[in-house]
């Protein structure tokens, strides 16, 4: 049942008080053929309580509160994904396009001219730089099918949300925040070649530093010690650069699923039946 029919406001506005007005989730739970909906109240900017309301069920309060559990679930996991891929995916990415074709010149052009440390240190560059890039692709990439996806809720082109839907946002969710690691971890790594680089007295390498360059291998070479406590401030455990993808997301979940959990007792205290 589309989310915004006439038969599905008509419930939410029985628990509507004074000076309310109500948003309903695009996107219905089906549990035993019936559609459940999540609705929040407001008055102004404030949230003022909640409900599951279904145009065509009668079931008791244990039934209801199951949909609640799986709405309020995929509803906190897609608000938390849109608010932390939707600050990254436009991240100003520019300079790293620039310093990927810097260093990839020089690789090309004068690696006879290079000293193995130097060639090791433009590599080690090259390969943090390609990782960056290639994980804000991703990025972008997940971002674009949750707009897809969302856009088919809003338009009623999809109606009922799976618990395979639900599966799905909380991969994305914890995807991010293993994109979000790497990427902080990445740049804390290369700091000290990219100084290196810049220290360099080498007349080969200096030919392709333009004015432009120049000025983001300053950037790229400070503030160590502060990228060094952001990887501490999103590390969940010790060892985090040891966990592969997979387990890193799972961890990243383990973790949502226990802010989840409190979101759901607080919020089931403005449920309203």
């Amino acid at each position: 049942m589309y989310y915004n029919h006439q038969s599905v406001k008509k419930e939410a506005k029985k628990h509507k008080k004074f000076l309310e007005s109500f948003i309903i989730d695009p996107g219905s739970f089906r549990i035993n053929n019936c559609d459940y909906f999540l609705v929040n109240y407001q008055r102004g900017e404030k949230i003022t309580g909640c409900a599951v309301v279904s145009p065509n069920s009668n079931a008791g309060k244990t039934e209801y509160l199951e949909a609640f559990d799986s709405l309020l679930e995929f509803s906190v996991l897609t608000y938390l994904f849109v608010d932390h891929a939707e600050k990254r995916v436009n991240v100003y990415m520019y300079p790293h396009t620039l310093m990927q074709k810097f260093l990839m010149d020089v690789l090309k052009e004068v690696c006879n001219h290079l000293t193995s440390e130097e060639k090791n240190v433009f590599e080690y560059c090259l390969e943090r730089i390609d990782l960056m890039l290639e994980l804000q692709g991703r990025i972008q990439e997940m971002y674009g099918e949750f707009e897809q996806k969302a856009k088919r809720y809003r338009d009623g082109v999809e109606e009922e949300i799976t618990k395979q839907d639900i599966e799905e946002a909380a991969n994305y969710l914890g995807e991010v925040g293993f994109i979000q690691y790497r990427q902080v971890v990445a740049v804390y790594e290369y700091i000290p070649k990219f100084r290196y680089i810049k220290e360099m007295n080498n007349p080969e390498v200096k030919k392709y530093i333009t004015t432009t360059v120049d000025g983001y291998l300053d950037e790229f070479s400070i503030n160590e010690e502060e990228h060094r406590k952001n990887v501490e401030r999103i590390s969940i455990q010790p060892n985090m650069s040891d966990l592969t993808k997979e387990e890193h997301i799972e961890l990243e979940k383990s973790e949502i699923y226990k802010n989840l959990t409190n979101i759901n007792v607080s919020s089931r205290k403005e449920l309203r039946f």
